[in-house]
């Protein structure tokens, strides 16, 4: 099975993903796509987003982060910084991990503004891509998005289960699948927050993949937006003693 690039587009919004297609896609994209796997990386910043990067040498991978989840977005600052500087692409995870389906409106834009706030403070950007806790969204949260300027929310085509304290043979089993799957374009869902995941299945899935013949790459790269910038630049980061 192959897999080529959907978005359901909700007004000026587009929500974005791989999925599975028995049928072959002959597209200029999707040819260009073919080779290359997004690993994306959820509910950090924690402690182990240094050495997932670590394992992954010269490539990209993609952060969705949290505010205020397995810590405070505040103190992890500098890590933030490493993984901007080093051309990863860091977008919003909403504030608390919440349940987007089950907000109001206002708590919906108070979930996307503070992390957007955390970002403009540590990095003088605004992130402009967005994933949903649980995978889970609605008109409501399009709109909201939308009306805030995203450019893109990221599903997956392949879930590690790490999320769900999988087994990690399970895990890097489903790198074994998305390897023997060569040369379809892949988006693979873990979670940074995890040891086990960063200095384990991580480094197992990176040399399954690239031994494949697969390119590792940030989603801005695999949705074949190559030039699309994930960030609306605001300023000069600024300093603080900023707290969750």
């Amino acid at each position: 099975m192959l897999s080529k690039i959907a978005s359901a587009t909700v007004g000026a919004f587009a929500l974005s993903w791989l999925f599975a297609s028995a049928a072959p896609t002959k597209s200029a994209k999707a040819r260009r796509l073919r080779r290359q796997v997004a690993l994306t990386f959820d509910d950090g910043p924690y402690q182990f987003e240094g050495d997932i990067t670590s394992h992954l040498g010269d490539s990209k991978a993609t952060f969705f982060l949290n505010g205020n989840n397995w810590g405070c977005i505040y103190d992890r600052a500098d890590e933030l910084r490493g993984l901007y500087a080093a051309g990863h692409t860091l977008g919003s995870h909403g504030w608390s991990h919440p349940h987007f389906n089950d907000l109001s409106w206002d708590q919906i834009h108070d979930e996307l503004w503070k992390v957007e706030e955390a970002f403009i403070r540590i990095l003088g950007v605004r992130p402009l891509y967005f994933r949903p806790p649980y995978g889970e969204y609605n008109d409501l949260l399009f709109s909201a998005l939308s009306v805030r300027g995203y450019k893109k929310a990221f599903l997956w085509s392949d879930d590690t289960h790490d999320g769900d304290l999988a087994p990690v043979d399970q895990s890097k089993g489903v790198y074994d699948e998305v390897a023997l799957s060569y040369p379809a374009p892949h988006m693979v869902l873990g979670h940074s927050v995890y040891d086990s995941t960063a200095n384990n299945v991580v480094p197992y899935g990176v040399s399954q993949l690239k031994n494949s013949g697969y390119q590792l790459v940030a989603v801005d790269t695999c949705m074949g937006d190559q030039g699309e910038w994930p960030y609306e630049w605001v300023g000069e980061p600024q300093s603080g003693n900023w707290q969750c």
